[in-house]
């Protein structure tokens, strides 16, 4: 009997024993499947580059990264070309692949999932000097020698585009990363090159003619059915709970950086010509446009959008003047008598638009439009309304925006806002309809007439308006609405509505009456706290006296504190050299000394390391920062009289004036002859271009040192081609 016990004992132990393995295994199945590594390829482009700060952005990175917020994936960066990276996930040597278009031929050795990434079309890319090869004349495209990525689908658009449009173009296949391909464009190595139109690149280059376009996926291992079945699963997933991800990934993260955002010669030919954009805009119209009371300048909104599209267009020498008008309608007759160049804020109907005969640019900005009633019907606003609008005599954009969203109503015409209010309160008209930034500015008007607003649920479009025969002008606006973002519009107009919003002093005691009582009994309170502290001033004279010398003491310390802040701000942490801010405030004052010919004489240097990128994978960025502190030394003990600024990773600058600009041939030679001695010996290696400040020529710094960087790019491919006939 005993024996019997002891056996159920160790049968009892045996089957928990099992159960705790069963329940242990799937937890590790769980923790091994949350864990799965995949090798995802990093091509250097839009889809995936490295900010100012190192860290890696880019639409496929964000797209990676909500893919494993459902499969829980980890991933491991194999950074190649495209082209080296396509082989690879070919041959099984990467998991994943970004921004594949889809060919029946591919399947053989790669998976497709059953959802896009996006769609994209295909340009071929031309300096954007080059005024040989047009889009209106693909003649100029005979004999050109083309770039394209090997084994890319672009590639195969390209060839079917000059089959079709009979050109016999030299097709230069390439396995090299897309901005040294930009590069080969810039430097004349190529004529062009083909790549997505989405593509954003520092270089000088423009889109001149498109080749074709198509749907571009996520590549799978072929050899990882388990990965294409969590990624179908994934993209599922994220379209189920956002339709319009792909699109909002794309505008936020491609669209705003193209490279369309330089101006073709024919723009640049256009502000040779006429110089100046004159822009004629609606007086008195805030938070959109204004004339400031007390300068006559332009304020509002439209400010703000100016000076994004002056710094977001890659072209310098734009400038705009904007000239007040009483009426939309006064600024497009001042447009026809040829007074400005184009007219903003602008709604028109296509049809409209003809019969006015100008083009309307792309909205450059939005608004909700609101409508102002005495009382709402039962049926709302609607599409199918028969109302009878107020309209104001001097608001033509409103006069259309009804016609085109409530056609079945009818419009009265009045002289001002005011008078319009009054029909609404007197029911001689049902409603009007007013911007949502415009309605702090009516607020006491919508109080003395009861009325009220409603959301409409339509917004209205704000463009520019071009003459017809301007063509070239039409689209220039268009690339600084695209470079213009909308959530900076929205912010500005927000910060224009709050900021010019009048409050009466009645007003201000009508709404705040508790607050006033309080801030008088307050005032009563202080007085009385006051006169008796009056009686007691003489025994702290010596505290207030010690609390003075206190504060100024904290002021003086707070004064070398932010003294050290500043200078930290204008010095390299790493080599010591000027920063990138220092080399700003540098070029504008010279920009400065330029206007005011103060200046005759100087030279701008720009320096970039070869190979850091490789020191810095193979021997970590220790190494990396060492040698960036040799390259500085290195430039430093060539130009002791100069200023050399640090303005990137591996890119320095200097500014040569005196003692360096006199000898600058002799110190330029001994620093090549210095450099093509380090090369033969493995030492640091650094290119240089120079660039001479040409009177009547240049009007800033900034085309200085353009010549500079385009010299430098060209140094840099001599040097690297004389290193590899050395080893």
């Amino acid at each position: 009997m005993r024996n019997f016990k002891h056996l159920k004992l160790i049968v009892m132990a045996l089957m928990l024993f099992v159960m705790a393995l069963n329940l242990a295994h799937p937890i590790k199945a769980d923790e091994e499947e949350d864990q799965k590594v995949v090798r995802v390829g990093w091509f250097d482009s839009s889809f995936c580059y490295f900010d100012a700060f190192g860290r890696r952005c880019g639409i496929a990175y964000e797209y990676q990264h909500k893919i494993a917020a459902y499969t829980g994936w980890t991933y491991e960066y194999v950074e190649d070309s495209w082209p080296n990276l396509f082989q690879m996930l070919k041959e099984g040597k990467i998991d994943l692949l970004s921004d594949v278009s889809y060919k029946p031929e591919r399947t053989e050795y790669m998976s497709f999932p059953d959802l896009p990434m996006g769609a994209e079309s295909y340009y071929i890319y031309i300096d954007a000097n080059n005024r040989e090869i047009t889009a209106d004349n693909l003649d100029s495209f005979k004999g050109k020698r083309i770039g394209v990525n090997q084994g890319s689908v672009q590639e195969g658009f390209l060839k079917e585009w000059a089959e079709k449009n009979n050109i016999d173009i030299e097709i230069v296949s390439l396995l090299v990363e897309e901005d040294e391909s930009m590069d080969m464009v810039t430097n004349g190595e190529i004529d062009g090159y083909a790549s997505i139109y989405t593509f954003s690149s520092e270089q000088k280059v423009i889109p001149v003619v498109r080749v074709g376009s198509s749907d571009y996926f996520y590549a799978v291992n072929k050899n990882r059915p388990d990965l294409l079945a969590e990624l179908n699963m994934a993209l599922a997933g994220i379209q189920d709970e956002d339709p319009y991800f792909n699109q909002r990934l794309q505008e936020e993260r491609l669209y705003n950086t193209r490279t369309n955002a330089f101006l073709t010669p024919a723009q640049e030919d256009w502000l040779e010509k006429n110089g100046t954009i004159r822009i004629g805009y609606r007086d008195d119209y805030l938070p959109f446009c204004d004339a400031d009371d007390e300068t006559g300048e332009l304020t509002g909104a439209l400010k703000d959008y100016l000076a994004h599209a002056s710094n977001g267009l890659r072209s310098s020498g734009v400038q705009f003047e904007a000239v007040p008008y009483s009426s939309t309608s006064a600024a497009i007759d001042a447009m026809k008598n040829d007074e400005v160049d184009c007219v903003f804020p602008v709604y028109l109907s296509s049809y409209d638009s003809e019969e006015t005969g100008v083009w309307l640019t792309n909205p450059a900005m939005k608004t909700e439009m609101n409508a102002i009633v005495k009382a709402l019907s039962e049926n709302g606003l609607s599409r199918d309304s028969a109302l009878t609008f107020a309209v104001d005599a001097d608001s033509m954009n409103i006069d259309t925006f009804i016609m085109d969203k409530y056609p079945a109503s009818n419009r009265k015409t009045f002289d001002d806002t005011r008078s319009c209010f009054e029909a609404i309160s007197s029911a001689s008209a049902d409603c009007v309809l007013l911007s949502n930034y415009r309605l702090s500015e009516v607020h006491d008007l919508m109080n003395r007439y009861k009325l009220y607003s409603i959301p409409t649920g339509e917004a209205l479009p704000l463009s520019f308006a071009v003459d017809r025969d301007d063509r070239d002008l039409y689209f220039l606006l268009n690339k600084t609405v695209l470079i213009t973002s909308s959530e900076d519009m929205d912010a500005a107009l927000a910060s224009y509505m709050e900021s010019h919003h009048k409050v009466s002093f009645s007003q201000f005691l009508k709404d705040n009456w508790l607050g006033v009582i309080a801030a008088v009994s307050a005032v009563f309170m202080v007085i009385n706290v006051l006169l008796v502290q009056k009686l007691q001033a003489e025994k702290k004279v010596n505290e207030q006296q010690k609390m003075m010398e206190d504060a100024l003491r904290r002021e003086l310390q707070h004064k070398e504190q932010l003294q050290s802040a500043m200078d930290m701000a204008y010095r390299d942490p790493l080599t010591g050299v000027k920063s990138k801010h220092a080399y700003n405030e540098a070029a504008d004052q010279m920009d400065r000394r330029i206007i005011e010919k103060d200046v005759s004489e100087f030279s701008v240097v720009v320096f970039d390391l070869n190979d850091l990128k490789q020191i810095n994978d193979s021997k970590g960025h220790e190494t990396g920062d060492e040698y960036i502190k040799d390259a500085c030394k290195l430039i430093c003990s060539c130009f002791k009289h100069s200023p050399i600024y640090r303005i990137g990773g591996d890119e320095f600058t200097a500014i040569l004036e005196g003692e360096d600009y006199d000898n600058q041939d002799e110190l330029l030679d001994s620093f090549k002859k210095q450099i093509l001695k380090n090369i033969e010996n493995d030492g640091t290696v650094v290119a240089f271009g120079c660039s001479r400040f040409e009177p009547g020529k240049d009007t800033m710094t900034r085309s200085v040192f353009e010549r500079a960087d385009a010299r430098m790019y060209v140094e840099k491919q001599q040097l690297k081609k004389y290193a590899s006939t050395v080893k």
